[in-house]
């Protein structure tokens, strides 16, 4: 006889703050899309074919049923399917450690030999870190915490039917991911122009950085007005020595994102074929500050 199809169920419950029963369609489609990405991404990360289902919708607030069905003949559905639920559960509302996930789903368990043991821990870990089940559960978040309808959100594992996790509104952006922003500078930096801009606007320049070509803003105005009146004739191979302002943008992982540069001052400027820059204000106060400072070391290095 064949044995019948496992199924997971887990409930989803959101609070309002009036006595309806009823939610907008478009904030729900879209929230239940990062919920069900995650899942799916979870049941990839833990080789669990499954198919997903929902039931009608429950009043008291409202209350929505995914049903988790998985083939009893999958090799892995015995040891992963029970563990399932507890970890959209550990995303959703961080209330268990992994350790402790692993613990209960391990509980009683026998394995056919060490290494599957290993498999089965890594499938684990790999499905309880995964980045990208995070950032599913981070745009879940901030799609419901700009309904302001819903005052909070509860999790529950029907299948072992423990106590439901309710999340208040306040705890919604502990859940959401934000990018960090690092800004440094190379008060001595030499840009090649590839291409200047030589009218008014908000137009990146381009050239080229460390034998790596930038798209880069013109922040230092006097210059930017002096290009703009032809003072400056640019031709191939010219260099322009600068204070550069790079800012990288890291995601909520600590990822690079992306860079952006902008020249804050412009020192000096040479052509192709010249040895030396043309100074401008900044760069002679910029020169005779380092002479200073060079003055003031050899002192130190003449009094030791």
């Amino acid at each position: 006889m064949a044995k019948e199809n496992l199924s997971q169920k887990f409930q989803v419950h959101y609070y309002f703050d009036d006595d309806s029963h009823s939610m907008n369609a478009f904030v729900r489609n879209r929230a239940e899309k990062d919920l069900l990405e995650a899942v799916k991404r979870i049941l990839e990360l833990t080789s669990t074919a499954a198919e997903i289902e929902t039931e009608a919708f429950k009043e008291g607030g409202l209350i929505e049923t995914l049903n988790l069905i998985v083939p009893s003949l999958s090799a892995v559905a015995i040891f992963l399917s029970p563990a399932i639920n507890e970890i959209l559960k550990h995303h959703f509302t961080k209330n268990k450690t992994d350790d402790a996930i692993k613990e209960e789903t391990l509980k009683g368990l026998q394995l056919d030999n060490a290494l599957k043991e290993l498999d089965y821990e890594n499938k684990f870990s790999n499905s309880l870190e995964d980045k990208l089940v995070k950032k599913h559960v981070s745009n879940y978040y901030s799609r419901i915490l700009g309904y302001e309808k819903i005052d909070r959100v509860g999790f529950k594992n029907l299948s072992r039917k423990t106590e439901e996790i309710v999340i208040p509104r306040s705890k919604f952006k502990d859940f959401i991911l934000v990018d960090d922003k690092t800004v440094t500078e190379d008060d001595d930096a030499e840009i090649e122009i590839i291409s200047p801009v030589l009218k008014e606007g908000t137009f990146n320049w381009r050239g080229s950085y460390k034998e790596q070509r930038i798209d880069f803003s013109m922040g230092d105005a006097k210059f930017k007005n002096e290009v703009i009146n032809g003072q400056h004739q640019f031709a191939n191979g010219f260099v322009m020595n600068c204070l550069l302002q790079v800012t990288t943008t890291f995601d909520e992982f600590g990822d690079e994102k992306r860079r952006s540069y902008s020249v804050q001052k412009v020192y000096g400027t040479k052509e192709s074929g010249s040895t030396n820059y043309t100074l401008r204000s900044l760069g002679y106060k910029k020169k005779e500050k380092r002479d200073q400072q060079s003055l003031f070391d050899r002192d130190d290095e003449g009094n030791s």
